[in-house]
C-alpha cells in the first residue's frame, strides 16, 4: 500500500499561479465531440498537470450510480472514460476503472455494462467491492468507513465525476463523487447516521481526506439540473472541467450553478473547520482560484443559463425546526404510473421506512428526507413534490436571508 501521506499532498496549484487553484473549463464545441477532440482535450488536461504514469497504477473513478443507460446521462459518459483510459495507457500507466454503485444490491460489473462504462473500460474494469478495508476515523457521525481496498492501493486516483445537481447535497461533483469510496450497503448505514445536510456535509469532507484524489476531470458534455442527480433534467453543455484540487473544482461548479459556494452547507463547514484551525484540502474562496480555458488564459465563471436548482435548496437546520412541525417533512411521493412495484426503494432506504402495499408507502416517522429512494429509484417512480417543496424552502431561504443550506 502506497504512502498515504504522500498521496495526500495536494497539489492544488503550479508555479505559475502564485498559490492558486487552477481550474480550466474546457469548451469542446457541442455535447457529443468527436473522439479525437475529446483526446486532445484530456491529454491537454494531463500535459498541464504534469503527472507521470509511467509504470504506475492509476485508477480512473467515474459516476456509476445506477444502471441506466449513457443517453440519461445520469453517469460518467463513456466517452470521456474511454479518453482517459487511452490517455493514461498511452503514457505507460496501468489504468483501472471501477466505482461502488449506489444501492444494497448493485452489481458493479452489471451497471457498468449498462451504463457502457464496461465497455469503454477497453478490459481494465476493475470490481472495486471485492476487498474492502476498515478504516478508523474521528468523524463524528461514524467511528469507521469501509472502503474498497484498491483506492488506498491505486499510486494515481484521476476522478471522473458528472456535473450534476444533488437533492441532498446540492452539487454533486469532485468531492461526492468519493463517497463511491464506500463499499456496498454501508453508504445506506452512512445516510442514517449523518442524517441532516450539514451532518453529510462534514462526513464528505472527512471521506475526501482519506484519500484526495490526483486529478478531476468533470464530465460537463451534458449536465443535470433541478432534482438531480438522477432525474433532474439533463442539459447539453459540451464542456470538460478540470483541475488537481477538488474543493476549487467544485467552487467554480457552484459558480456555474448560480450560487456562490457559501450557500452550499458543504464549503460552509469548509470555512468553519478552517476558521477554528483546520486546514482544508484544497481551496475554494473565488480570490484563491484561476479560471483557465484550454490554452491556458484566464476566463470568467459563466453560469449556466437558467439552471434549475433542487427543490431543497435554501434550508437551514434550525430554519427547518421552525417551520417543519406546522408545515409537515418534505418527502418523496410514489408515482404509481411508473412504479413496477420492485422493491428497490424499500431495500435501499436507510432507515427502513418504506414498505410495499402493494406500492411504496413511505412511514413518516421514520423518513430522514435523505432522498436515496429517488435517487436510486431507476424508473423515476419516487419524486420530490415540486410544488409543496419549493413553497416551504422558498419560506425557509427568504427567512434565512440568504444564508445558504443546513
Amino acid at each position: 500500500m502506497a504512502d498515504q501521506d504522500e498521496k495526500n499532498t495536494l497539489p492544488v496549484s503550479d508555479a505559475a499561479s502564485g498559490g492558486k487553484s487552477d481550474v480550466y473549463v474546457i469548451d469542446l464545441g457541442g455535447p457529443d465531440p468527436d473522439p479525437a477532440v475529446l483526446r486532445r482535450a484530456v491529454d491537454g488536461v494531463l500535459d498541464r498537470a504534469g503527472m507521470d504514469f509511467r509504470d504506475r497504477s492509476v485508477l480512473l473513478k467515474p459516476n456509476i450510480l445506477a444502471p441506466l443507460p449513457p443517453e440519461m446521462h445520469v453517469t460518467t459518459s463513456p466517452a470521456v472514460v474511454k479518453a482517459v483510459v487511452e490517455a493514461v495507457r498511452d503514457r505507460g500507466g496501468r489504468p483501472a476503472v471501477g466505482d461502488n454503485p449506489g444501492g444494497v444490491e448493485r452489481n458493479s460489473l452489471r451497471t457498468a455494462e449498462v451504463t457502457g462504462i464496461l465497455a469503454a473500460s477497453s478490459g481494465f474494469f476493475r470490481n472495486l467491492s471485492e476487498e474492502v478495508v476498515e478504516l478508523p476515523t474521528s468523524c463524528p457521525y461514524t467511528d469507521k468507513f469501509i472502503i474498497s481496498k484498491f483506492i488506498l492501493e491505486a499510486e494515481v486516483i484521476i476522478n471522473l465525476p458528472v456535473f450534476k445537481s444533488h437533492m441532498l447535497t446540492t452539487l454533486t461533483g469532485a468531492v461526492k463523487n468519493c463517497f463511491g469510496y464506500i463499499a456496498g450497503t454501508n453508504k445506506a448505514r452512512l445516510h442514517l447516521s449523518a442524517f441532516s445536510r450539514g451532518r453529510f456535509a462534514e462526513l464528505l469532507l472527512d471521506l475526501y481526506e482519506v484519500r484526495v484524489p490526483d486529478l478531476h476531470i468533470v464530465d460537463a458534455l451534458y449536465i443535470m439540473d433541478g432534482n438531480g442527480p438522477t432525474h433532474g433534467r439533463a442539459r447539453p453543455l459540451g464542456k470538460l472541467i478540470a483541475g488537481r484540487d477538488g474543493l476549487a473544482v467544485d467552487a467554480v461548479l457552484t459558480r456555474m450553478m448560480g450560487l456562490d459556494p457559501m450557500q452550499v452547507r458543504f464549503f460552509q463547514k469548509v470555512a468553519e473547520r478552517e476558521q477554528a484551525g483546520r486546514r482544508p484540502p484544497g481551496r475554494y474562496r473565488e480570490e484563491d482560484i484561476r479560471v483557465l480555458d484550454a490554452a491556458g488564459r484566464a476566463v470568467e465563471v459563466e453560469p449556466v443559463p437558467d439552471f434549475l436548482l433542487p427543490s431543497t435548496i435554501g434550508v437551514s437546520i434550525e430554519e427547518q425546526a421552525q417551520l417543519l412541525a406546522s408545515l409537515g417533512s418534505i418527502r418523496p411521493v410514489v408515482k404509481e404510473d411508473l412504479c413496477v412495484m420492485c422493491g428497490d426503494c424499500r431495500e435501499n432506504c436507510p432507515p427502513g421506512a418504506i414498505t410495499l402495499d402493494p406500492y411504496p408507502v413511505i412511514d413518516a416517522g421514520k423518513c430522514i428526507s435523505c432522498f436515496c429512494c429517488a435517487e436510486l429509484c431507476t424508473e423515476g417512480a419516487m419524486e420530490v413534490p415540486s410544488g409543496q417543496a419549493a413553497g416551504l424552502f422558498d419560506r425557509m431561504f427568504r427567512q434565512s436571508g440568504g444564508r445558504g443550506e443546513g
